[in-house]
């Protein structure tokens, strides 16, 4: 009966305007739902679709439209010892009510006989992660869940719109363990206001990484301490394994500071990366934040974005550029967003086409 009850409870949550964040407690057991609608729409020059032609483009344009929702649950075990875990998945509306939103590629190889590969980019599970946890030494889970780094690489990571921001360090879902990942087994524990992390990756089924052909580990760790008025301090270290004879492994270094109490917010991130890119590219990264919100509902927020890679010796700006974003709060659950992002790359890396400025207007309701 008590299953029953979680499950309905569950779903009422899930299909309607509803706020509560608690869909089911006993002495035993707890279940949490959360999640977030979110309708946004990127503006800005949209790239000539002819072949031949070129023209000064924005990086986004179009629609940016999703339903994010999760469920969190814990039970007692014995003592302070608890069973935990998480499920967060994304469901990306765009601009089409087709059911099969599927986009297929085709290649040819030198055999002569046709291969097609097709994604289905509709849903994506962002988290799924389970494990035990005590109130005296932290927390062990492991499945589909962020790296250890991400604690220190999340201080930046605050745009008020989606898609902006977090571009420099190079901490991203399914690189290395960085951000959200497969396989990961993770340790977390807070001890006063010293907050510890650390992940092993598992050799995964070669499809999470971006420029190696079979499948990586990756280990990383991080530390953060907090003081009492709200400043932080803390570092972060990723390791990706190639298994490719001779390539190094790929390296991520991660320090930040950052200031929060709850009306103003600041935060520096630094980066350094060894053959983190691609074999041979080593690049140093920036971001910054900062912002502060009003009494009356409204808020503010500034970013900056910089990221230089450097090759055999030839340094090239990979990443650069400004956001300036307000927003205003109806309420807790409720918000309308608008976000201006200023380009600095004078040209796209691969084409003559400069990068024009975009911004996207948003509306965001959260329960």
């Amino acid at each position: 009966m008590h299953k029953l009850t979680v499950i309905a409870a569950t779903l009422l949550v899930a299909t309607s305007a509803a706020q509560a964040a608690e869909v089911f407690k006993n002495e035993q057991v707890t279940v949490d739902a959360y999640g977030r609608i979110y309708a946004g729409q990127f503006m800005g020059t949209k790239k000539d679709s002819a072949a031949t032609s070129t023209n000064d483009y924005s990086a986004k344009v179009g629609a940016n439209q999703f339903i994010r929702f999760g469920v969190k649950a814990d039970s007692a075990i014995s003592g302070t010892l608890k069973a935990v875990g998480q499920y967060e998945a994304q469901f990306n509306i765009g601009d089409s009510e087709k059911i099969n939103n599927v986009s297929c590629t085709t290649t040819s190889p030198s055999a002569g006989t046709y291969s097609t590969t097709c994604k289905d980019d509709k849903v994506r599970t962002r988290l799924a992660f389970a494990g035990v946890k005590s109130d005296n030494w932290g927390q062990i889970t492991f499945g589909r869940q962020k790296g250890a780094i991400s604690q220190i690489a999340d201080w930046t990571d605050v745009s008020l719109s989606d898609g902006y921001g977090a571009d420099a360090l190079g901490r991203n879902a399914d690189t290395y363990g960085t951000g959200r990942s497969s396989n990961v087994l993770k340790y977390s524990g807070k001890f006063g206001g010293t907050q510890l992390e650390a992940n092993y990756k598992f050799d995964g089924n070669g499809t999470e990484h971006k420029d190696d052909a079979a499948a990586n580990a990756a280990y990383g760790v991080s530390a953060s301490y907090t003081l009492p008025m709200g400043l932080s301090a803390g570092l972060g270290y990723n390791v990706g394994v190639r298994n490719v004879s001779g390539a190094n492994d790929a390296k991520l270094l991660v320090a930040g500071v950052k200031f929060d109490n709850k009306s103003a917010y600041a935060a520096l991130n630094y980066g350094k990366g060894t053959d983190f890119l691609a074999v041979g590219t080593d690049h140093t990264a920036w971001e910054v934040a900062t912002g502060y919100n009003f009494v009356n509902g409204f808020g503010v927020l500034a970013m900056y974005n910089k990221q230089k890679s450097d090759t055999a010796g030839v340094k090239t700006d990979t990443v650069d550029y400004y956001t300036l974003g307000a927003q205003y709060q109806f309420n807790k659950a409720a918000r309308v967003i608008a976000e201006y992002r200023i380009q600095n790359l004078d040209n796209n890396a691969a084409k003559a086409e400069a990068i024009k400025d975009d911004y996207q207007l948003a509306a965001r309701y959260d329960f």
